[in-house]
């Protein structure tokens, strides 16, 4: 029986970090998560990180130098080349901070990879998930934000060096829906979760002043500015019509922006991950595929399919698995 080095895997998101440990190809063999306290900055995620690793080892009768490499997906920018995070859009610590460096010296790994979490994601898919012997990939993952990934041939797309396929800022055409403002709504302002929640509050609030009451404010005890995503969801599928509305705005500028993609990099798959996209088939995957369908480039038209995502939560540990044995093999 081979034997393969153990590897590291670090998710470090806004709110989740998770660590993973693996020496089988496609498998985490443990798995460790913990709930980030926003507060205590990126110096207490990094001590977090430190003594789970300690935790990890201890349990599976492993030392440090067991470890061979580490890949890490970052919530954020990063300068992949250099290792270094570039800043965090949810915890303060992170600019332009030498993590590679950090988990080299502070953890005793001699390998370490960073990528920015959906480029990562994006490669698990592309290898061990929904997109496996498809290539051009793009992925997109759908929550409180939209980040995307371009894979080509198994590996990330990576543009000038600063990342690619930042699909959740493309600019879509304005809705009667959207806070007023000027200029086009970037696409995660309307269709993540964030974003379906918000235009659902601006919807609820417009309803209101025009003496309307929409049957979503009981269910938030009457006060509209608890309305999440989820409550739209919810509302949509017992069929409320202004629920079907936001989440057609949603559908509408995800088909916008999926199209424009489509005519620039010709995918052969897009994947649609995330917790909006667990919404599933009737509220998410067939209204965006109606509307992409209808309005995509027509010779490209049938030469590519929209599908979920294959890995759950534990996707960016897959790819920063990945990453991590990649480091290993060297390059190529």
């Amino acid at each position: 029986m081979q034997h393969h080095p153990w590897l590291l895997g670090v998710e470090i998101g806004g709110t989740k970090l998770q660590l993973g440990l693996s020496r089988t190809p496609g498998s985490i063999d443990a798995l460790l998560r913990r709930t980030i306290e926003p507060a205590r900055g990126a110096q207490g995620i990094l001590a977090q990180i430190r003594d789970g690793f300690a935790t990890m080892l201890a349990e599976h009768g492993l030392s440090r130098g067991d470890v061979r490499a580490v890949g890490v997906g970052f919530g954020g920018p990063v300068d992949a080349e250099a290792g270094r995070t570039e800043t965090s859009f949810q915890v303060e610590g992170w600019t332009d901070f030498a993590l590679a460096g950090w988990v080299r010296e502070t953890l005793g790994v001699p390998l370490a990879s960073v990528h920015n979490d959906a480029d990562v994601a994006g490669l698990a898919e592309s290898r061990l998930g929904a997109g496996r012997g498809r290539s051009p990939l793009l992925y997109l993952t759908i929550g409180s934000g939209i980040g995307g990934a371009l894979i080509l041939d198994g590996r990330i797309y990576r543009g000038a060096g600063r990342g690619a396929a930042e699909i959740g800022h493309l600019r879509v055409p304005r809705s009667d829906l959207d806070a007023p403002g000027d200029g086009s709504p970037e696409l995660e302002k309307v269709a993540s979760g964030w974003g379906v929640g918000a235009v659902a509050r601006g919807l609820a609030e417009a309803l209101d002043s025009r003496g309307r009451r929409w049957s979503l404010q009981d269910e938030v005890g009457g006060d509209f500015a608890r309305i999440t995503a989820v409550d739209v969801a919810n509302a949509a599928r017992r069929g409320d019509p202004d629920a079907l509305r936001v989440l057609g705005r949603a559908h509408d500028a995800l088909a916008y922006a999926l199209c424009q993609a489509i005519a620039l990099i010709a995918p052969s798959r897009i994947i649609l991950g995330g917790g909006v996209s667990l919404m599933g088939e009737e509220l998410w995957f067939a209204p965006v595929r109606e509307r992409v369908d209808a309005d995509v480039f027509p010779p490209f038209r049938g030469s590519f399919d929209i599908v979920p995502a294959a890995l759950g939560e534990e996707v960016v540990i897959h790819g920063a698995l990945e990453l991590a044995r990649d480091a290993l093999a060297g390059p190529r």
